[in-house]
């Protein structure tokens, strides 16, 4: 049976009906002309017939004594698991990210396989969307983005039709049978051994992280946990989401980052942080010190599951303009990766587990007061460099839905389309209202970016108190679009599944 790592346990132990760890993509198609009306059932049909693959074909299986593992179902039937929804008239995106947001919020039923996918049509011009979910403590986002690469086709005249299921290709391992007592010996010893010095080198790394707090010494280390969190972007703890996305051009983001020296992922975060400073001032929150990050790292030379170290630290200070948001945030990073490649892995692993296990420790005993992680979570898992079809149909969209943790309210994923960076904003509703306004900013926030570091001036502010025309304009466009969950509308029809 497939071992769980520490993190993938923590997912499975602390998860709550407010927290509940479900990840997983919701894509927009555009059928063919030919067979439109009929292509949401045949899509259904043709994925039926592919099978099941890890982590797919995986069950929870908790012991009475002993840790939980995961266990292939050799009897699991995907039918039981697709899913059809039909959205009521007009469809609009707005009535398909209210009946999203609603689907990700359920838990998913520990004594099933632990996915679900809906088809979805009724949308405007013909369109149909697929979102499916799977539970976090089964796959990460880095291997959740490799196995809608796998689904995708790479050409509109490859009507091979995979399906979500068939997951990622296994790694050949030995057999248990081939193992030999020494190697299952040396293996327990090796974990053993791993525990207590990964034990020892979190102590030194927290008390790194307490003298650069104190300022004593530790100055390539992060700050401490807990501490120095500006009040934004918090509410009531509630299982509703909100959901909104924008997409930003990649040439123009590669182009940026090479006239100044910066990676993507920075000059990202550097975007968020201007837009997310225009969003707190126009919801009346007046920053006194910089918003604080948490962002996803993977790491190498740990086993299998989740392999991420979640490492927090702080963006650009209020008031500073965008060439020193972008040092500072440069410079944080440079100190994650540092961090990273100084740690061993399950070190910061266990790190991750302590650091972000204790808020929802605190929230699942009842809690009134929360405790903080970070003002957010923002993650770039990469994505697909090229256009993608299924059956034909051209891929609009492929927008992450994540996990919005203990500690956090907000969550923003990154994913790559082709020539666009498509970013999902997903929030408890209480601490993003009018999340689409977010969205709308960040678009707005990245041609600002661009226009300061041509000409900057010092002391300029980074984003104008009102957009200019052209910035509105491009705004209004289809590169940005949202949904709130007090706009929700429930479907008229209950999903229904596939293939029974």
């Amino acid at each position: 049976m497939p071992a769980l790592s520490v993190i993938d346990l923590a997912m499975f132990l602390l998860e709550t009906p407010e927290r509940p760890f479900n990840i997983g993509p919701l894509i927009v198609l555009d059928p063919p002309a030919r067979g439109r009306g009929t292509f949401a059932d045949r899509l259904g049909r043709r994925m039926l017939q592919r099978p099941l693959g890890t982590p797919f074909n995986y069950r929870l299986h908790t012991p009475l004594l002993g840790v939980p593992s995961l266990q292939v179902d050799p009897h699991a039937n995907p039918a039981a698991h697709l899913h059809r929804l039909t959205l009521p008239p007009p469809g609009s995106s707005e009535q398909l990210f209210a009946a999203v947001c609603e689907l990700h919020e359920a838990r998913l039923d520990r004594s099933r396989l632990l996915w679900d996918l809906w088809i979805i049509d009724g949308l405007e011009g013909g369109k149909v969307a697929l979102y499916g979910k799977a539970h976090h403590g089964t796959i990460d986002g880095r291997t959740f983005v490799q196995v809608v690469s796998n689904w995708l086709a790479t050409s509109a005249t490859d009507r091979t039709v995979r399906a979500l299921w068939e997951g990622v290709p296994r790694r050949p391992r030995e057999s248990a049978e081939r193992a030999s007592i020494a190697a299952r010996l040396r293996s327990a010893l090796g974990k053993a051994t791993g525990t207590a010095t990964s034990t020892v080198a979190l102590y030194r790394m927290l008390a790194e992280q307490g003298l650069r707090t104190l300022g004593i010494g530790g100055a390539e280390g992060l700050s401490l946990p807990f501490v120095g969190i500006p009040k934004a972007l918090t509410g009531q703890v509630s299982a509703q989401r909100a959901f909104a996305y924008c997409t930003l051009p990649i040439p123009q983001m590669k182009a940026f980052g090479k006239a100044h020296g910066t990676t993507l992922n920075d000059l990202l975060l550097t975007t968020l942080d201007i837009a997310l400073d225009r969003y707190l001032i126009e919801q009346g929150v007046r920053l006194e010190k910089a918003l604080v990050a948490a962002m996803p790292v993977a790491l190498t030379g740990a086993g299998g599951g989740n392999q991420i170290a979640v490492l927090q630290f702080p963006l650009g200070a209020p008031g500073k303009n965008a060439a020193a948001r972008l040092a500072a945030i440069r410079a944080q990073t440079a100190k994650v990766k540092g961090v990273v490649q100084k740690a061993a892995s399950e070190t910061v692993m266990l790190y991750t587990t302590l650091v972000h296990g204790l808020p929802a420790l605190l929230e699942k005993a009842g809690a009134k007061r929360g405790l903080a992680v970070s003002n957010m979570i923002v993650s770039n898992p990469f994505g697909l460099p090229e256009k993608r079809y299924l059956m034909g149909a051209a891929v609009e969209v492929v927008l992450p839905v994540s996990v919005v943790a203990a500690g956090q309210m907000l969550n923003v994923t990154a994913v790559t389309l082709d020539d666009r960076l498509q970013i999902g904003f997903l929030a408890i509703p209480e601490a993003a209202p009018e999340i689409g306004k977010l969205a709308r900013y960040t678009v707005e926030a990245f041609e600002a970016l661009q226009a300061a570091m041509v000409q900057p001036e010092a002391g300029a502010k980074t984003v104008p108190a009102e957009p200019s025309r052209r910035a509105a304009g491009r705004a209004a466009a289809p590169s940005a679009s949202a949904v709130t969950a007090k706009a929700r509308k429930r479907p008229s029809r209950k999903a229904a599944p596939v293939g029974r």
